[in-house]
């Protein structure tokens, strides 16, 4: 966690919109995508995954094509080609400037980012089941928002690992990583600049949401979480969240993972903008 005070700043400052250029993102997820991050002079480099399958993100620095030659060494050092995920269309046109590339598109990667305003108003006909699903769960229960804080910090780790009971995959890899960042993120939420709240149901935490900054205009959404038995509640604290976060222009809900069902509910949100995102191998 110390490093966040040495790189945050830079990626902060990237002028990428994705959502693995936030230090959180990384630093949540570092043992399940074996994360590395390190600074060479005036260039951030940061690569994933071990032996065959280590890829890196583009450099962060003064040149695309000094901070590329960085990561070339250090692939060829290891044996490997140098391969880039996480690559936006801007990128990629700059780095086909620069060097042959063999290009994959990565579906499941990108990003769906939402002006936050009308997450915040869910306005007009395209929202209306979205205001029928807060509607009726506002009459089936009384409900409060809350921030997220250290007085129920304890109960939003609660309800993170009895939504894990309910989905029946608390063994899952994937879960079980997802489940350990929670904790530590929010545990240290102050130095990670996050910003959370939970929906509370007669007591009971029935919905929690966080995130973070990628820059000073997109605020990227790590987790949103809700009980089954609460119908609504996942549409109720993405509103609830998103009308306390106006100060940032777009929310970046992350990728799909390319499964379906999520993919379906967040195009259900109209993105304004879906952040394509493809893997490159430098020739």
């Amino acid at each position: 966690m110390e490093d966040g005070k040495q790189f945050a700043p830079l990626l902060l400052q990237s002028g990428h919109d994705g959502c693995e250029f936030s230090f959180t993102t990384l630093y949540m997820w570092r043992e399940l995508y074996h994360t590395r991050i390190a600074q060479e002079g005036d260039y951030l480099l940061v690569s994933a995954g071990e032996g065959e399958k280590t890829s890196f993100l583009p450099p962060i620095g003064p040149s695309l094509g000094e901070g590329v030659a960085l990561l070339r060494r250090a692939a060829e050092a290891q044996g490997l080609p140098l391969r880039l995920h996480g690559v936006d269309e801007q990128t990629l046109v700059q780095l086909q400037q620069l060097f042959p590339l063999t290009v994959t598109e990565m579906d499941e990667d990108h990003d769906y980012l939402y002006k936050t305003t009308d997450l915040a108003e869910l306005p007009g006909k395209a929202y209306h089941s979205k205001r029928n699903h807060i509607a009726a769960f506002s009459r089936q229960f009384d409900w409060q928002y809350e921030d997220i804080t250290d007085d129920n910090l304890a109960e939003v780790f609660a309800m993170s690992k009895q939504w894990c009971r309910e989905k029946g995959v608390c063994s899952d890899k994937g879960l079980k990583a997802e489940r350990c960042g929670i904790r530590e993120v929010l545990s240290h939420r102050h130095a990670f600049g996050v910003r959370g709240g939970l929906i509370r149901v007669e007591g009971e935490v029935v919905a929690f949401a966080f995130g973070s900054p990628i820059n000073d205009r997109v605020f990227d959404i790590h987790t949103e979480k809700a009980l089954t038995a609460y119908g609504g509640a996942y549409a109720l604290i993405n509103r609830e969240l998103a009308r306390r976060l106006t100060d940032y222009d777009y929310l970046n809900r992350e990728n799909d993972m390319g499964i379906e069902g999520l993919r379906r509910a967040k195009r259900s949100y109209r993105p304004s903008i879906l952040l394509k995102k493809y893997s490159c191998e430098v020739r």
